[in-house]
């Protein structure tokens, strides 16, 4: 087996797109690329995005992006479509695919070895990144073609039949969705109309003793799935040297990042930690539900309201008085629990379906470490 430098059998494409003025379509930040997917599954339209002059750089399908910062959350993954990413992202190729192949050089991207190599080298005291030259040194070991194919094939065939379970797990929110519009006609109903502040507060409780919260897990934004809430690929405050104040929550917040509202990214934790000062930690009062009120963030009920007021710059945020001026026609508390009842159910179905992704999850790990 040959041993090869990334710089010998791959290389940077390095093409300019000027956003204001090109027919694509798409663009792809870090909050679109999924730790360890094979796949570039999201993605935002280019028209009315308010993405900075850093958007830039042009993809096409096969390409590979590779998110530079943060390599702890291990994203790195393959398009199938084109548009442009930012200078953050880099976008990488084979040279030749009769030495290694694009979806080899994924495989080894996705590797242990690859990730901890990245980590080891990354540059940086807050914002930790790879610098391309760093990229550039990288050396692993190249199995012949043939070798390379069959794994790809095997691979990619286990990436498929995840992809069919994390449909169902689409669409099993997709239906609790709309179950929430059905049950939720708030504008036809006739229940009271409360502000923010009637019904939860926003707890934003800063702490730098960071020696006493050392141990406990640190929420950024990156580590809250859009739409989702789910909470992934997050770091202890230790590792992730936290060096600057932040909020404290528990299993009774709901996390909100005020940063880009239209990303959706509200999460429901179940233990104590720090999160970032880009969020707030919310509390509910006796008239509301806890999980009730994480849908009505998620839902367009709250986005047609607060996307609006954020900021219009390249990181649009909103403020605390921005969320407290929400208004709503709040249910009786008896109907929000028998929603998160039927949310609870769909919750148990998709449990099972994770429970099948993260068995498909441990065979193709076992296959790229091999």
């Amino acid at each position: 087996m040959e041993r090869v430098r990334f710089s010998d059998v791959v290389k940077r494409v390095n093409v300019f797109v000027d956003r204001e003025h090109t027919d694509l379509l798409y663009y792809v930040g870090g909050e679109h690329i999924d730790s360890d997917a094979f796949m570039v599954r999201k993605n935002g339209l280019i028209k009315g995005a308010t993405i900075g002059y850093k958007f830039h750089f042009g993809f096409q399908p096969g390409h590979i992006l590779f998110m530079s910062r943060n390599p702890h959350l291990r994203k790195c993954s393959m398009v199938d479509f084109a548009g442009v990413c930012s200078d953050s992202t880099y976008v990488v190729e084979t040279r030749d695919e009769n030495v290694l192949l694009q979806k080899y050089l994924l495989i080894e991207m996705q590797s242990d070895r690859f990730w901890k190599w990245a980590e080891e080298n990354k540059s940086g005291s807050v914002n930790y990144l790879i610098n391309y030259c760093t990229l550039d040194s990288y050396e692993f070991d190249l199995p012949p073609i043939e070798e390379q194919r069959a794994l790809a094939e095997k691979l990619w065939a286990a990436n498929d039949l995840k992809e069919k379970y994390q449909h169902l797990l689409a669409a099993t929110d997709e239906m609790l969705k709309a179950k929430f519009r059905e049950m939720f006609p708030f504008d036809q109903m006739d229940w009271p109309l409360l502000g923010f502040d009637d019904f939860a507060l926003i707890d934003a409780t800063m702490t730098t003793d960071y020696e006493k919260y050392a141990d406990f897990p640190h929420i950024g934004i990156d580590s809250i799935e859009s739409g989702t809430g789910e909470l992934k690929g997050y770091r202890t405050v230790r590792e992730d040297h936290v060096i600057s104040g932040k909020y404290i929550f528990g299993p009774q917040h709901i996390i909100y990042s005020k940063i880009r509202p239209n990303m959706n990214k509200v999460a429901l934790p179940n233990f104590e930690g720090l999160c970032s000062a880009d969020s707030y930690p919310i509390l509910v009062k006796s008239n509301c539900d806890r999980h009730f009120l994480a849908y009505v963030l998620r839902s367009p009920l709250f986005l047609d309201y607060i996307v609006p007021m954020s900021s219009r710059s390249n990181m649009p945020k909103v403020n605390r008085e921005q969320i407290s001026g929400f208004k709503m026609k709040l249910p009786p508390i008896e109907l929000q629990r028998e929603f998160v009842s039927i949310a609870d159910t769909a919750e148990a179905s998709k449990a099972e379906l994770k429970k099948s992704i993260a068995s498909i999850d441990a065979v193709m790990k076992g296959l790229i470490n091999s």
